[in-house]
Order: C-alpha cells, then structure tokens, then sequence
C-alpha cells in the first residue's frame, strides 16, 4: 500500500521547506523509517494521530509516546505504531546547510534524548510552528519575509534543544491506543492479565510499561488492576447472591482473603457488608447467575 503523502500547500525557502501535508493511513499504523533530513512536524487538529515509537537500532521495546509536536533525526531508524485514519500535519525540512549548522553544536544523540524529540514539549516551538502554518496558509497574502524569519527563530531554538537536551526533559507515556488494549484485555473475560501480558500486548517491556503507564495514570498498573478487579466484584455483589468466595475466584483473585483484604483497602468495608448495604440502600436486587 503506498502511504505517500498529499501536500496541501509547500513553500521552499533557503533555510528550509515548508509544508502542509495530510495522509488517509488505515486503521493501525505500523511503520519503519530512517530520515535522511533534519524535520520538525506538528500535527494538527482534528487530524492527529496518538502513537508510539520506539529506535530499533538502539533498543528493541521500549516504545514511547509520540506528542503532537516532534523532531525526526536524521540517519537514526524509527518504528512507529498508532491509530491511523486522516492525519495532517505541518512539516519544516531544514536545508543541508542549516541541518548542519544545527547539527554540529550537538552532542551525539543519547536514546534519552531521541526519546524526548518524539513529545516536545516546549512552548516557543509550538508557537512557531503555528505562526509557520499561519503564513503557509495565507494564500496569495503570505509573506515570504515572515516565514524566512520564523525559519531562521525555528533552526536557533532547535539547536537550543539539542544542544541543552535538559531543556526537553522526557515525559514518556502510553498512547492511546496503548491505553485501550489494556482496558479491554481487563474488561474481557477470564481470569486477569500478569503485568508480562499487559506489556507484550503494548509491544513494550514490563519496567517500561510500569513507567509508562504511572506517568499517564498516576497509579502503577499493579494498582490500576486491582481497582478494575474491585469494581467487578461490586457489581457482583450487587447483582448476583453468588458466594464470595466465588465472586473472588471469578475476579482474579488468587484466595478470599487476599480479595478481602484488598477490598476493604478499596471501600473501607468487607465484601460482605458491602453486599448488605448495597441491597439495603435498594441499589440492586441480588439475583441468580
């Protein structure tokens, strides 16, 4: 399938190229890409992507999480996976000449650093790159002079951050779609998902899930667990007058005691009072099944 994309509007200028340009990718996105020039993208609303990558030839797994706004590194591999669908974004290709420029007050790149270019989080580039756009987009009313000037604050703020990586500290995080396929393996059926299962359904290893995952939640995904399995024996013990211990089973839960411990940590009360005040309170009547 080619996945080329559609420029919408592409101006060449000295210190660069600038464009629009929009894909139709299908409904997951798995790619593999090795720039050979200096580019910084922002994607753009509605027609965003969520999506992490990760740089196979440095580290296989660890997987990380893509912002709206990104610098691609040139000669360095990416995989890349996410949801798919309209996606447009507005993309500088710095010149050969300004890329090394750039490129020579830097460091050798670290995966730390890489890392943090998939989710820049700095707000003059951001706001540079929405003033590129605005002029991109002006028609016949843009103003070359303007975008060469907002070309030339674009290629100083980018040696800045290669230069001072700290001033992009990483803030790596699950995707979305990451994020879902965790909800939906602890909604199915059966017994609960170890960590080791969580993380190879997000393609990334346990340590880098457990990091993820608290950065995006705020809670470890130990935790996060034990509060679906909480809430799915509440409505248990509403709905049902099957024994606790049954319900505990059915939960995930390796013995009755440990499910008793645990819910009383969740709800300050016992399942078995739980159960009681719930059906007092008229919440639901107890029924078989």
């Amino acid at each position: 399938m080619d996945f080329t994309p559609t420029i919408l509007q592409q101006v060449k200028l000295p210190r660069g190229r600038l464009e629009l340009i929009e894909w139709q990718w299908p409904d997951m996105i798995d790619f593999l890409c090795t720039e050979t020039e200096l580019m910084i993208e922002m994607s753009l609303p509605p027609f965003a992507t969520n999506a992490s990558a990760e740089f196979p030839g440095i580290t296989q797994g660890e997987h990380c999480f893509m912002g709206t706004v990104f610098i691609r590194y040139p000669g360095v591999a990416v995989h890349g996976r996410g949801e798919g669908g309209q996606i447009r974004v507005i993309r500088l290709t710095f010149s050969a000449n300004t890329a090394n420029l750039i490129l020579r007050s830097a460091n050798a790149p670290s995966l730390q650093l890489l890392q943090s270019l998939l989710d820049i989080r700095s707000a003059v580039l951001r706001t540079l790159m929405r003033l590129a756009l605005r002029e991109l987009t002006h028609g016949a009313d843009r103003s070359l002079a303007a975008m060469n000037a907002i070309l030339e604050l674009l290629a100083i703020e980018v040696r800045r951050i290669l230069a001072q990586p700290a001033l992009v500290a990483s803030r790596g995080r699950l995707a979305g779609w990451q994020y879902r396929r965790i909800r939906e393996r602890l909604m199915s059926e059966g017994a609960m998902p170890t960590v080791a299962e969580l993380a190879e359904l997000c393609g990334i290893s346990p340590r880098h899930l457990h990091r993820q995952f608290l950065a995006l939640t705020g809670m470890t995904v130990a935790k996060y667990v034990e509060s679906v399995q909480i809430e799915r024996a509440k409505e248990m013990l509403i709905r049902s007058i099957s024994p606790i211990q049954h319900i505990a089973f059915a939960c995930g839960f390796s013995h009755p005691n440990s499910f008793a411990r645990a819910f009383r940590r969740a709800t300050a009360m016992s399942p078995l009072v739980f159960r009681q005040t719930s059906v007092a309170a008229g919440q639901e009547t107890p029924e078989f099944g």
